[in-house]
């Protein structure tokens, strides 16, 4: 018998658990009575097509007292829908999700997602959701360890992100914008990167690099897709002098068509939970290398991820390169340039001077994502829905 199952999550308009969500609604709707609920879903651009959805029409608000008036209404909307649903199981993405979850539980197991590292610097929000949750969901085995040790949780699994290998590898082959084309006419090697415009992604870091590798390559060519202005690194790279090379395409659709034409992708994130950038990269089959943030890009390289342990050297992984940890504060002094950003430039020009290296690279990253598709997550996340009590 098919069991009642709520996914839950504030927003799809865009991000990495957004999509995930969008993506667990799709693969489990077969197998479940499944509802879908969206805080709210203005700007939404996440396929949801055949899914049961209900939209609260609550999305978020200014101000302390707003908030709470506005948490109050999602919880009386959302324990009606599972009086109503008779739901089993819901799972939440992301943190105003997982608040709202814990406390709506009507009959219901309660499963909180715990997406990005950067969530257990929260210590009062996490007690609060693992003393609440009967199964904590991590989407990496370092923060699933971490959540164990530092919060006492019931129950934590690690659970990896999906990708959808074959979607994205059909996206990579529709044709760019004649505008957008001319980029990467020119034939000149592209280092990509893809995330909104935030602190946590390091972009300061990875501008100054290209700039350095740019000095050994002349022809190189910078690419950064993702929401947001981006006007202090725009300035930073005149400051560089090297705003003609680089090109903020801001959010796309399609970003795989893009990723599909660079060289190289790196990503620099001061800290991640699961980088989905990083897989759906590897799925188009270029070559990448990522700083040895917390978590995810040492699990996705390595094996073993516990030979990754030396987050203050390069590691060369079975399935892409692993650089130092950086420095998290933001330096938009074009004038200061850190060992890290230098040793991450030496890389950079390393790779994509071997013509042999960059092609094994490329073939180790599309196999390496195919690891991470959607049929083996969806068995696991089956696996834990249907398990016997």
């Amino acid at each position: 018998m098919k069991r009642n199952v709520m996914l839950m999550v504030p927003l799809l308009d865009q991000g990495g658990l957004e999509r995930i969500c969008a993506m667990t609604a799709k693969l489990l709707t077969p197998h479940c009575h499944l509802t879908l609920v969206v805080f709210s879903t203005k700007g939404m651009i996440y396929d949801v097509d055949g899914v049961d959805m209900i939209d609260l029409n609550l999305g978020s608000v200014p101000g302390k007292v707003g908030k709470a008036v506005n948490l109050c209404k999602r919880i009386r909307a959302i324990k009606k829908i599972k009086r109503e649903r008779n739901i089993e199981i819901t799972y939440s993405f992301g943190p105003t999700a997982n608040l709202a979850n814990v406390f709506t539980r009507v009959r219901d197991k309660i499963w909180v997602g715990i997406r990005g590292y950067g969530a257990l610097q929260d210590k009062n929000s996490m007690r609060r959701l693992c003393r609440r949750a009967d199964r904590v969901i991590c989407c990496s085995k370092v923060m699933a360890d971490d959540v164990k040790t530092q919060f006492g949780a019931k129950d934590v699994v690690c659970v990896y992100n999906p990708c959808d290998v074959e979607s994205i590898r059909r996206l990579a082959k529709e044709p760019l914008p004649a505008d957008s084309q001319k980029f990467f006419d020119t034939g000149a090697p592209v280092v990509a990167a893809m995330g909104r415009e935030h602190d946590v992604k390091g972009f300061w870091h990875l501008i100054k690099a290209f700039a350095l590798a740019k000095k050994k390559i002349p022809a190189l060519k910078l690419m950064i897709v993702g929401e947001g202005t981006f006007a202090e690194y725009r300035k930073l790279a005149e400051d560089l002098q090297v705003e003609q090379d680089v090109w903020f395409t801001g959010v796309q659709k399609n970003p795989f068509a893009y990723l599909k034409q660079a060289s190289l992708f790196v990503m620099t994130s001061v800290s991640e939970g699961f980088p989905n950038s990083l897989i759906e990269a590897m799925a188009v089959g270029i070559p990448a290398m990522s700083v040895n943030c917390k978590t995810g890009p040492v699990e996705i390289f390595l094996d073993d991820y516990r030979k990754g342990g030396d987050e203050h050297t390069v590691i060369e992984g079975e399935y892409g390169v692993l650089l130092p940890v950086i420095n998290p504060k933001k330096n938009l002094d074009a004038s200061v340039i850190e060992k890290e950003e230098k040793i991450m430039a030496e890389q950079m020009v390393s790779m994509l001077e071997n013509t042999k290296k960059l092609e094994y690279a490329g073939n180790v990253s599309e196999a390496r994502a195919c690891f991470f598709n959607g049929q083996n997550y969806c068995k696991k996340l089956l696996d834990m829905i249907y398990e016997r009590e």
